[in-house]
């Protein structure tokens, strides 16, 4: 596993705080993270997403995420773990605020060690290839996105919202990640962490 190097110079954030937010879209939550460092880590991101400040990132079942129809047959593959995962990533030149209402977005301040944690966490879900570069699997939902390559099972007890959780808890932030399968119970656990950093 390829450690993740902190670029504080390119991350253009405060000398030892950072903003991250987490996205709720009613069912499904993802992360905002500044974007300089994985645009340095993976190059195809930064060619792919050049201007982008941000990186909206969800992961979730590949079928399920990609379908531009839900069936029956799509969810029941989803829900037993069968068509495996995908990452989604939307590139965002302004602020999270300027896409995104107060009440879809929880602004947490995370130290730069929490961040780097964070990244790592969301950068080990990616499916690299032999350059250990990200592998795009095409256009993504809205916005400037695009689909990418993921490692892990989405199922019933291993959902977007679980991948959410476990990201947050492995930067350190004090959430309990397990059974944290729907948006309200991702939302609720992280209401009282720190919000915004006073120095933004």
């Amino acid at each position: 596993m390829l450690s993740w190097v902190s670029q504080q110079a390119q991350a253009q954030t405060p000398p030892t705080q950072a903003t991250i937010y987490v996205v709720n879209n009613g069912w499904h939550t993802g992360l905002i993270v500044p974007a300089a460092s994985f645009k340095l880590r993976f190059p195809a991101l930064q060619h792919r997403f050049g201007n982008a400040n941000y990186f909206e990132i969800g992961w979730g079942d590949k079928g399920f995420y990609q379908a531009k129809e839900i069936t029956a047959s799509i969810t029941l593959k989803a829900m037993l773990g069968l068509s495996g995962s995908i990452m989604h990533f939307v590139g965002l030149t302004d602020t999270p605020g300027a896409y995104l209402s107060k009440e879809q977005i929880k602004p947490i301040c995370l130290s730069n060690t929490q961040l780097d944690q964070l990244n790592q966490a969301i950068g080990d879900s990616l499916a690299l290839n032999e350059q250990h570069d990200v592998q795009p699997l095409g256009p993504g939902l809205y916005g400037d996105s695009e689909f990418y390559a993921a490692v892990g099972n989405y199922y019933l007890l291993n959902t977007c919202n679980s991948w959410t959780a476990q990201r947050l808890a492995r930067a350190g932030l004090p959430i309990w990640s397990r059974f944290k399968l729907t948006a309200a119970s991702v939302m609720n656990a992280i209401g009282d962490l720190p919000a915004q950093c006073q120095a933004e």
